[in-house]
């Protein structure tokens, strides 16, 4: 794969010489390509959260340090940690000099958390939870990964037990990803959103209140370590209602219209993607059939909005099945068709099927387990940045313009031991992956004609295990 870093396309990696396109403006937008690809790819991988509750009642009596109205609720990981493909690499690639890499690392996962009485008017919750990661590895390029990430949650409710509340939020998070080949460059990413919103819900007592419409507003900025080209800044707006007109079912009306800006037009003049102003409004139902299965249906309508290019224009879907066979066990189905912004071709459209499990084995263990198969199709995607491609479908009446189809694979196993009030075992196991035939060859006439550079496919596997300190 092309080991050139964006911001400076003069520069060839150590363990390469072989220039891949002959000059640096071609060099720049290939990099551009590939980088692109690479972060749709990895953002498009992560699995929404299902809809179905599959929560589980506590295992043991809830632990803090109470001072005064506030609880201060402190935790420890120290976890041992293995990853099979750390650059998401696939065999195809070794000719181009980007080998499959495993990496075992040791983490450090300190958390912290800050609340109030739940029943308080002035309802106030902090969270945040660090990620420091040592790699055991004299490579090079998986010492560079060698980072610290974390997220940080803050929700403060003002007269969360009135008619109208209103709230104020803050959300940030250090995500932590190396890059998908061999070099020094990561594709580690700040995110911050700030949010106000407003709530309508009548009734005195919140627990039986049969109608609820909440008004939000949001901005949000992206910022990577060394991907400028990928950073976003957006207004969003959003929109949610439900009414209970029976005691366990609602009806639902969800909708929001967001305004993204690319902080830099390298992807913009490459052709990638561009600017827009995706909308979605879904309505549906969310209730219990019997005491043991609930079920929520949802079906709107989304569009992209892009400013260059093809938008996304199709219908929005989701439906989800819980069942609680006993009170320590949840089962969830879902299907969910939508799409997401893409740094590579503007935007995919998904259509993911998933499975999550919840078990409870007395007080001394939990288990959780999902997986998920998402059948993704890009935007359409002309190649026409000094590389040659393949595996793409054609579009109607085009010999240079098509589609990218990928298979994404998610699945995660967690087991978690209660030793003591205090301590805690846990192992786990997470799989990612990629299937698609899509490839960037060496365009004929250059050094590299005909070679892999870039190979859309990847497997990896991710084991871990550790203990929890938590009081």
């Amino acid at each position: 794969m092309q080991c050139q870093p964006i911001q400076s396309p003069s520069r060839e990696c150590a363990h390469r010489s072989t220039a891949v396109i002959a000059t640096q403006v071609v060099k720049v937008r290939v990099a551009a390509l590939r980088l692109a690809m690479s972060v749709a790819l990895l953002m498009g991988i992560a699995a929404p959260a299902l809809a179905a509750d599959v929560s589980l009642p506590a295992k043991a009596a809830p632990r803090g340090v109470r001072s005064g109205e506030f609880i201060l609720t402190p935790s420890l990981q120290l976890l041992g940690h293995h990853d099979t493909n750390l650059f998401n690499s696939e065999a195809s690639e070794v000719a181009a000099g980007n080998s499959i890499v495993g990496a075992t690392s040791i983490r450090f996962v300190p958390g912290l958390g800050l609340s109030n009485d739940a029943d308080s008017n002035i309802s106030f919750a902090f969270n945040a939870r660090g990620d420091a990661r040592l790699y055991l590895s004299d490579n090079e390029a998986v010492q560079s990964v060698q980072t610290v990430g974390g997220t940080a949650d803050l929700d403060v409710i003002f007269g969360k037990r009135k008619a109208i509340s209103f709230a104020l939020s803050d959300n940030f998070n250090r995500a932590i990803r190396a890059n998908n080949w061999e070099t020094t460059q990561a594709f580690n990413r700040n995110a911050n959103t700030v949010g106000a919103r407003v709530e309508f819900h009548p009734g005195s007592i919140p627990e039986r209140r049969p109608f609820n419409l909440m008004l939000a507003g949001t901005y949000s900025l992206e910022r990577f370590d060394d991907f400028s080209a990928g950073d976003v800044d957006t207004i969003g707006t959003r929109l949610t209602s439900s009414w209970r007109f029976l005691p366990k079912t609602a009806a639902i009306l969800d909708a929001g219209w967001n305004f993204r800006t690319l902080a830099s037009n390298q992807l913009v003049d490459s052709g990638l993607t561009s600017s827009s102003m995706p909308f979605r409004a879904r309505v549906g139902l969310n209730g219990a059939i019997t005491q043991r299965i609930s079920v929520q249906l949802m079906a709107g309508w989304g569009l992209s909005n892009h400013e260059a290019g093809e938008s996304f224009n199709g219908l929005l879907a989701n439906a989800g099945v819980t069942i609680s066979p006993g009170d320590s066990t949840r089962i969830a189905l879902q299907y969910d068709k939508d799409f997401r912004d893409s740094l590579f071709a503007n935007y995919s459209g998904t259509h993911r099927i998933s499975a999550a499990l919840r078990q409870k084995f007395g007080s001394l263990m939990e288990m959780s387990a999902s997986f998920g198969v998402a059948f993704v199709q890009y935007g359409l995607f002309t190649p026409r940045l000094g590389v040659d491609v393949e595996g793409v479908v054609a579009a109607e009446g085009s010999t240079t313009s098509g589609y990218r189809n990928d298979v994404n694979l998610d699945g995660n196993l967690l087991a978690d031991f209660e030793v003591s009030r205090l301590i805690a075992v846990n192992i786990g196991y997470r799989l990612r992956g990629v299937q698609t035939p899509f490839r960037v060859l060496g365009k004929a006439g250059t050094p590299d004609a005909g070679k892999v550079l870039d190979a859309g496919s990847y497997i990896a596997h991710e084991m871990a295990a550790g203990v929890t300190l938590r009081y």
